[in-house]
């Protein structure tokens, strides 16, 4: 088997780490990989040491040569320029491809889109919500569920007792992404507002940065109970740190952090909003609220908190659950979903 991944982002975020995951998991099948990056993208010392062959492309119109690429190594599309540069590859050379898409936001309507998605031997979403996106689109196009994997954050227990050291004798509630309007940040600052007087051992800690930083910093303004933290590579011992999560995107692809949060026994309370339902089974594996509602998200917490036996029994459940979204059950579906195509 022959697979050439696509990946034409500048930085390096979930959908490069999935990427990544991917490729490290095929390599230990030993599948023979090509991988088409920008030259400046982070994968390329991320690759280093792994058996791929690395092939540079500034725009994805660029970089179409047949002598390197033969027909019958099958293309997979992991970011929205890939989707472009592997429907032209096909064009030109005959490659066949797949497409993995990682939001739930709706698809542009233009022909060129339209084309691309068409042509591709199959699209795969990360959820059920994703898949459905696809549809919208074109009700023709052959779609499949494949759910990101979990990355390993691993957590040193010095370093979990240190962070909780920080804060005696307080329970902290994370939550961890982008600071973006859609996650939800504003929804947790009110609980925290509303929290701060009559449970003052809880503290909240957002790790990320974003574009909306500064308006949630200005709402969090005088509630001495949220920290910001921004962006922290020790991501592991925060999710080790905290008592619970909280997950209120108002729509969200995935959301793999809750599953970051599930390696470290940590129970996660998401919103019932696009693919979260595809990993939280309510009362099972987590609790779910409606989405915008944080009152109900409140109330949650406060559940959660006072409950100590449910608390064990959500992260027994989703111990369990995690296992479908390990780098090397994914793999098994992608490679499974290779083989049915170049069969055909």
């Amino acid at each position: 088997m022959q697979i050439c991944h696509v990946n034409l982002a500048k930085g390096f975020s979930g959908g490069e780490r999935q990427t990544l995951n991917l490729i490290r998991s095929l390599a230990a099948q030993g599948v023979e990989q090509w991988a088409v990056i920008r030259p400046d993208s982070p994968l390329n010392d991320k690759l280093a040491g792994l058996n791929v062959t690395v092939v540079h492309a500034k725009h994805h119109l660029l970089g179409h040569h047949r002598r390197w690429l033969p027909k019958s190594v099958m293309l997979h599309a992991h970011d929205g320029k890939a989707v472009y540069w592997c429907a032209l590859q096909g064009l030109l050379h005959g490659n066949r491809y797949i497409i993995t898409r990682r939001v739930d936001n709706k698809l542009k309507s233009s022909a060129l889109t339209r084309l691309a998605y068409r042509n591709a031997a199959t699209v795969v979403g990360l959820s059920r919500a994703i898949e459905a996106q696809i549809l919208t689109l074109d009700n023709r196009i052959t779609t499949r569920v494949i759910p990101s994997s979990f990355s390993t954050f691993a957590a040193d227990p010095q370093r979990v007792a240190e962070i909780q050291a920080q804060y005696p004798d307080k329970i902290l509630i994370g939550q961890v992404g982008k600071l973006l309007h859609h996650k939800g940040y504003h929804l947790t600052i009110e609980v925290a507002r509303r929290l701060a007087k009559t449970h003052p051992q809880l503290q909240f800690l957002f790790l990320g940065s974003g574009k909306d930083e500064s308006q949630l910093k200005q709402q969090a303004q005088g509630i001495d109970n949220i920290e910001f933290l921004g962006h922290c590579d020790d991501i592991g011992n925060y999710l080790a740190a905290m008592k619970l999560m909280l997950f209120p995107s108002l729509n969200e692809g995935l959301g793999s952090t809750v599953l970051e949060a599930w390696q470290h026994d940590t129970p996660v309370i998401g919103a019932n909003a696009g693919g979260i339902p595809d990993m939280i089974v309510d009362g099972q594996t987590g609790l779910l609220v409606e989405p915008g509602d944080d009152q109900a998200l409140e109330r949650a917490l406060l559940t959660l908190i006072a409950d100590e036996s449910l608390q064990q029994q959500l992260a027994a459940g989703a111990k369990e659950r995690l296992r479908d979204f390990s780098p090397q059950s994914v793999c098994e579906r992608y490679l499974a979903l290779y083989n049915s195509l170049t069969t055909v």
